[in-house]
């Protein structure tokens, strides 16, 4: 195919213009969100792709596990329709784990942009819905079809005119209709800004196709990757992490394969799947796989597909990094997650100026109820321990990494829900010893105002496996969940009445180096 060449002046202004496209993309998504999942914690994701498919830029803000799937995702939706299939005011929606993101309740949001009745790209968003009926949002599931509903590949809208039976089927299955309604809206109007800054960029730059410029760009990160990887030494290089699991410890091995400008990261040894959702698809074991690569190798290349082709992935079927249809996944940043920091403990010897210790990851819990004008309400709010020492500087506290999912303003809790923010404070002394500590994490606590229980869900991490240290650094101190002051299990759905504290202790990250070397 004949490639358009650019020069470096061009190519650089093109690339920002894109970021500032995907990044804007974002913004609109955050302010005209009805939920405090999209509009304070921006569990979000939003990218601006060619006609083939292919991710030229993503946003600024976005979760990593949802920009990596989000570019497997558009893929997909390409092999269920053609060009021909699509019009100009169609908007293509799914939720389905093995396509996009790894559970129901991310949605995907795909947007076909035309220039002149022609297709040329695709704006993309993905966004954490607060409810998708089902469970509420939880680890119990024995089965992916208890997770509430599934959307399959379909036009959300068809040449402008709304699916209303899509909507209906939507108001009537979930608990909140609002708030997910409003904030499915609020991508779908993301995607049409995205849309038309697109078609301006590519008027005001007399471009016909996006398909070269993608190329030229895409290619130059993948060869910036390549160089990384080539100045790294050969070899398979190793670890395994342990994870509390569900009813039983997990563990996730990894080798890293690094051969001349190639890596190959292999999973073999990994737990299998396991009967509770928190098994992770393949499409989620990739996102962290790269990302992790990518901040280790290349942190200041360009973020596009183009990082992505120097790096194969491999994990067994059915293992809790590759999970099978209909294997339970709600929970599934409940392994996701920790891929990072594995992957991390493999190449400490090899670059240990880049890595960091292992950090707490993300703990999310969910309250289901009647509010005090009696009304259902559901909320979700994820909480961040502390951030993993580094070389050269210490862990962040209340940070989480890799996701950067934000910490819930208290004022916010309490004006969405029945909940009293009874403590909100950094646990002295969990934080990892080293040469560089490890950040802290935090404690907050919960009880219920007005005459109704709650369902509460808890999805927490690191409870027995506490973050590691590395390169000689210590653990991290350990998760716990507390009501009035007893440790109950951090996975389980259990009634909260009015008047018991909900305590949430999130870990503190590990250490990195030897304290005094």
């Amino acid at each position: 195919m004949n490639r358009e060449s650019f020069d470096p002046i061009k190519l650089e202004v093109s690339w920002n213009r894109l970021i500032s496209i995907a990044s804007e993309q974002a913004a609109a998504m955050v302010n005209s969100s009805f939920s405090a999942v999209l509009g304070e914690m921006e569990d979000l994701s939003a990218g601006v792709f060619d006609s083939a498919g292919v991710m030229m830029a993503q946003s600024v803000q976005g979760a990593p596990g949802h920009l990596g799937s989000l570019s497997t995702g558009v893929k997909s939706f390409l092999e269920r329709y053609t060009a021909k299939d699509l019009a100009p005011g169609d908007v293509l929606i799914t939720n389905d784990p093995w396509l996009v993101s790894g559970h129901k309740h991310d949605i995907t949001v795909v947007t076909p942009v035309f220039l002149r009745k022609r297709l040329v790209g695709f704006a993309a968003s993905n966004c954490h819905t607060v409810d998708i009926g089902g469970r509420i949002f939880s680890a119990g599931a024995a089965e992916v079809y208890e997770e509430g509903l599934q959307i399959p590949r379909m036009k959300l809208f068809e040449a402008g005119v709304r699916n209303a039976t899509l909507f209906r089927i939507l108001e009537e299955n979930v608990r909140s209709p609002e708030l997910v309604l409003g904030d499915l809206m609020a991508q779908v109007s993301a995607n049409e800004t995205a849309a038309r800054r697109l078609v301006d960029f590519m008027t005001g730059q007399k471009l016909d196709s996006l398909d070269s410029l993608s190329h030229n760009i895409t290619s130059r990160t993948a060869r910036l990757m390549r160089e990384a990887i080539r100045r790294l030494p050969d070899g398979v290089y190793r670890d395994r992490g342990s994870l509390d699991g569900f009813d039983t410890p997990l563990e996730i091995c990894v080798a890293v394969g690094i051969k001349g400008d190639t890596i190959t990261v292999d999973f073999d040894g990994s737990s299998p799947q396991v009967p509770k959702g928190i098994n992770c698809v393949i499409n989620f074991t990739e996102a962290f796989t790269r990302y992790a690569l990518k901040c280790l190798l290349a942190p200041e290349s360009p973020n596009n597909d183009g990082s992505f082709a120097p790096i194969r992935v491999k994990a067994p079927e059915a293992s809790i990094v590759n999970a099978r249809h209909p294997a339970p996944v709600d929970g599934r940043h409940l392994v996701g997650l920790y891929i990072p920091g594995i992957l991390f403990g493999a190449l400490a010897d090899v670059v240990p100026q880049r890595v960091l210790a292992d950090s707490s990851v993300l703990s999310a819990v969910t309250l289901a109820g009647r509010d005090l004008r009696d009304k259902p309400y559901v909320f979700t709010f994820f909480s961040s321990g502390g951030m993993g020492g580094r070389n050269g500087k210490d862990g962040l506290d209340a940070t989480a990494f890799p996701s950067n999912v934000a910490n819930v303003p208290v004022e916010v809790m309490e004006q969405a829900t029945p909940v009293l923010v009874t403590r909100r404070e950094l646990i002295a002394g969990s934080a990892g010893a080293g040469r560089y500590r490890g950040g802290a994490g935090q404690r907050i606590g919960v009880r219920l105002r007005g005459k109704h229980p709650a369902t509460v869900s808890c999805m927490v991490e690191r409870t027995q496996a506490a973050p590691r240290g590395l390169l000689g650094g210590g653990a991290g101190r350990a998760a716990g969940v507390l009501l009035d002051g007893k440790r109950i299990d951090p996975k389980q759905a259990f009634q909260l009445e009015p008047g018991q504290e909900l305590v949430l202790e999130t870990p503190g990250g590990g250490g990195f180096g030897k304290e005094g070397g």
